[in-house]
């Protein structure tokens, strides 16, 4: 009985394992390449209460659902600098990511078909590289990306004073955020996710 019961608990730590990798580095977060349907985790948890609000309470900026999202400006590849501010009156999908995570990288073939269905529909797939954690810097996250013909748009936190990451506590990867129009975090998620789950936390910012 403890032998299946130790099999069992092995099995659950794996599943969340491999849900996402850590934020701290590169060395041991290649092994994930499949998106499992049950490996997205939604991240509405306890201190999610700091992003509550009273109807006639002013909405504070912060991370959670409800709050509006903090505003970042960063480089796209063509050296642009946007501004998720200036994205208001579209749908994000704001995603963090980087070239070494398994579980992002099995992840990003789905956010490339939705990017094609929606492109030109009032909803942006925003990718922010976390760039600090990449040994080839820049250059090879633009290589990673030529390889596998991603077009969607992708930013890169470079700057170790100003992390958008840190901004928005990403400890673990992919994390995405489901941004509104008005600017208002509607979910927040870490680990894979597959086209069709993508497009459900899509509408769900469409509503």
């Amino acid at each position: 009985m403890k032998k299946i019961f130790s099999l069992i608990l092995v099995l659950l730590l794996s599943v969340v394992l491999f849900s996402a990798c850590s934020n701290e580095g590169n060395e041991e977060n290649k092994e994930s390449n499949a998106v499992e349907e049950n490996t997205q985790v939604n991240l509405e948890t306890e201190e999610n209460n700091e992003g509550e609000k009273a109807e006639d309470e002013e909405i504070k900026e912060g991370i959670f659902p409800g709050n509006i999202a903090y505003d970042f400006t960063l480089l796209d590849k063509e050296g642009n600098e946007i501004s998720l501010s200036s994205l208001r009156e579209k749908v994000v999908f704001l995603n963090f990511w980087a070239s070494w995570c398994g579980p992002c990288q099995a992840e990003m073939p789905h956010m490339q078909k939705v990017y094609e269905e929606y492109k030109d529909k009032d909803v942006v797939i925003l990718a922010v590289n976390l760039t600090l954690s990449e040994r080839g810097g820049i250059e090879g996250v633009n290589s990673f990306l030529e390889e596998n013909k991603y077009t969607f748009p992708v930013l890169y936190d470079s700057d170790e004073d100003q992390s958008v990451g840190e901004k928005y506590r990403v400890s673990s990867i992919p994390t995405t955020y489901i941004i509104n129009k008005e600017g208002i975090i509607v979910n927040r998620l870490a680990g894979a996710m597959n086209e069709e789950m993508i497009k459900e936390q899509i509408e769900l910012g469409m509503e």
